[in-house]
């Protein structure tokens, strides 16, 4: 805990709410799992719809509220409700009996030569709402604008090469309610040696890259196809 205050301010589950409530937040480091402050909740909300980072570890995130009663902490029963208000619609086990190595991205390779730190331990897949409006809103089915696009930074790998499980997650949110904002979610439990053999240092870089926000560019071509020697012109 002392090695995570060097670099992190650290709130307890009491004032976690007045904490946010001050704002100038970069990022969120949320490391229980599905249990959560309910009083903190309109907190944590804001600070992901001002485009503020998150950084959550331990499996589900957002689905047991606790509340303080007569100076205990009480859990409440699982509930969907809060984790789908942050387009989050469900998280299902995945099997990862097949799983025989983890691999990280090269696409963003933040967790590379780090694989080991995690274990192969029971973890989630996300199901996403990323998109509310539709193109066509007399249609049924139409397609809509994505306002997040969601990319494996660690996958799970059985003895055919095959992509199995995929226990962190980097949601980039482009637009909608929380546009700006880069979470970054470790579906799993951290075990020991995460803890023992570098995981902090991990978790920081973890916390400062989700803390940068999201930048989209797009390449644009002026035309959908070109003649040999034509001119290619980008905007």
């Amino acid at each position: 805990m002392e090695r995570l205050r060097v670099w992190a301010e650290v709130a307890g589950a009491a004032d976690l709410a007045e904490r946010l409530a001050e704002g100038g937040w970069d990022v969120l480091i949320h490391l229980h799992g599905a249990y959560f402050p309910k009083a903190a909740w309109t907190a944590i909300e804001a600070h992901l719809k001002a485009g503020g980072g998150l950084v959550h570890a331990g499996g589900v995130p957002f689905r047991r509220p606790v509340r303080e009663v007569n100076g205990a902490w009480h859990a409440e029963r699982e509930q969907l409700a809060y984790h789908q208000r942050m387009d989050i619609h469900d998280a299902l086990a995945v099997d990862v009996s097949r799983v025989r190595e983890l691999k990280a991205s090269a696409e963003y390779p933040i967790l590379q030569g780090r694989e080991a730190l995690f274990g192969i331990e029971p973890t989630w897949g996300l199901t996403l709402h990323p998109t509310k409006a539709s193109d066509i809103p007399s249609e049924m089915g139409a397609c809509g604008p994505m306002d997040a696009v969601i990319s494996p930074l660690l996958t799970g790998i059985d003895q055919h090469q095959r992509e199995r499980s995929a226990p962190v997650v980097m949601l980039e949110q482009h637009k909608g309610d929380y546009a700006g904002g880069r979470w970054i979610l470790l579906n799993q439990q951290l075990i020991a040696s995460f803890w023992e053999t570098g995981g902090l240092d991990v978790l920081q870089e973890l916390a400062e890259y989700a803390g940068a926000g999201v930048t989209e560019l797009w390449l644009k071509p002026n035309y959908a196809s070109y003649e040999p020697g034509e001119q290619l012109r980008l905007t």
